[in-house]
């Protein structure tokens, strides 16, 4: 009789277990298929987006429309120079480079130039200035030239 009753106990006990495990099985399924289907559906729409020209450069748009009336290139501008560790400060006449209406860089007669590894991004206003970030504590107060 206990062996009986025992062997009803192991039974119930492994009934509960595997369908436990087909549910949480069923669940991962369940958790794939929408994992799949939202990759598939945000997959789609980039698509629809690179084939009908919308996305990045609608963003580049918004970006413009918002303010910025300068868009990407090289223009040409006055650029204040100062060197706090020195003193030395000087105004050059220099192309830099706008991207996103942000000066990327700043490029001198000699084909040198400062870039994302010399200077910070910096963003322009309305008027054509931006102030440039330079290595140690460099500064480049620009202004566009109109």
């Amino acid at each position: 009789m206990k062996i009986k009753i025992t062997i009803s106990y192991l039974a119930v006990i492994l009934f509960l277990i595997t369908s436990c495990n087909s549910k949480s099985s069923e669940n991962n399924s369940d958790e794939s298929s929408k994992n799949s289907y939202s990759t598939e559906q945000e997959s789609s729409e980039e698509e629809t987006r690179y084939r009908t020209g919308e996305g990045e450069n609608d963003e580049k748009l918004e970006e413009n429309n918002s303010g910025c009336k300068f868009e990407d290139g090289n223009y040409s501008a006055t650029v204040d120079y100062n060197n706090p560790e020195t003193g030395y400060s000087a105004t050059y006449t220099l192309d830099v480079e706008v991207q996103d209406c942000q000066v990327v860089q700043i490029n001198f007669p000699n084909d040198g130039y400062l870039d994302e590894d010399h200077i910070s991004y910096a963003d322009i206003d309305e008027d054509g200035r931006a102030s440039v970030d330079g290595e140690d504590g460099k500064t480049y107060e620009i202004q566009i030239d109109n």
